[in-house]
């Protein structure tokens, strides 16, 4: 009897992650509105009823798969930034952000996964509500925030400057573009896919812009 009840909650979890992962991806490209259930059943290889047993309905996979989304990407960059402390040493604060920049660039631009994250994230920022409230919660304010202060140490300003916080969300923002803007990146460049290789570039890239971003903040606070 244990050894079945195992095999019975493996089971019961691995259908959980089916219907998380495809939430994220239905949900990303047809809205929430337009995605039925039973596509999300369907896409998950499940029945309809499954979505009601693990999640309570629609509404609360799309809560779940926010919950999933906030934590995959403090596994990725989030729990760096969160967990260090620069200790007041603006070039320690400089290579956190560059060590979280770049685990975050790698992903975003890289990852398969992180197309299906980019394009959940993009929906619900564009109709707001308790999902993208749970991410806001969760992953972007308090990351922001920790950026925000290692942002001030680096360059010696105030750390809930609006002009530091602006400066964090353009860093951001570049890093989503890699992503959102992939297929005119792909052409543009030349580029058949994003590898490692280009993935390199483009760390490269974004993590000189913060070394002249700072170097800029640091010049101003003076």
């Amino acid at each position: 009897m244990p050894k079945t009840d195992k095999a019975t909650r493996t089971s019961s979890e691995q259908t959980r992650a089916a219907l998380i992962d495809a939430g994220l991806r239905l949900f990303g490209r047809k809205g929430f509105e337009g995605t039925p259930i039973r596509d999300i059943a369907a896409e998950a290889k499940t029945n309809v009823a499954s979505i009601a047993y693990h999640f309570g309905g629609k509404d609360g996979l799309r809560l779940a798969c926010a919950e999933a989304v906030a934590l995959r990407l403090r596994q990725v960059a989030g729990q760096t930034i969160l967990s260090s402390d620069a200790g007041g040493d603006g070039e320690k604060a400089l290579a956190i952000m560059e060590t979280a920049l770049t685990a975050l660039v790698t992903f975003i631009a890289a990852r398969p996964e992180a197309r299906d994250i980019a394009a959940f994230m993009m929906r619900e920022m564009s109709d707001p509500g308790p999902a993208l409230d749970q991410i806001y919660t969760n992953l972007i304010h308090p990351v922001h925030g920790a950026l925000c202060r290692l942002w001030g140490t680096a360059t010696g300003t105030d750390p809930e400057s609006p002009s530091t916080r602006l400066a964090v969300f353009a860093l951001a923002g570049q890093i989503v573009y890699f992503r959102i803007g992939r297929p005119v990146i792909l052409k543009r460049m030349g580029w058949q896919d994003i590898g490692p290789d280009e993935a390199n570039q483009i760390v490269a890239t974004v993590t000189g812009n913060l070394r002249a971003l700072v170097a800029a903040g640091k010049a101003g606070a003076k």
